[in-house]
């Protein structure tokens, strides 16, 4: 990282600067349906834990699933 700092104080502040035709930036293209997808992705994730949790009586996380139960959260995120 310090020589990062050194390369564009070295470099001074005006070798960096570009115009910016729009804003905000654009991300990626399909930004929109990646979002849509994570989100989906997310509750399926929650779900399956709040459901093994309930099944199990304490608080679970992606590690202590069994392998079946990661097989079918795998699958299920698969299908989305």
């Amino acid at each position: 990282m310090r020589e990062f700092d050194r390369f564009v104080m070295e470099a001074g502040p005006e070798a960096h600067r570009e115009e910016l035709g729009e804003f905000p930036l654009p991300v990626a293209e399909d930004w929109d349906d990646l979002l849509a997808k994570s989100n989906a992705m997310s509750e399926v994730i929650d779900k399956h834990l709040d459901f093994e949790s309930k099944l199990q009586g304490r608080e679970l996380r992606p590690m202590t699933l069994c392998p079946e139960q990661k097989v079918s959260l795998v699958s299920d995120l698969a299908a989305l």
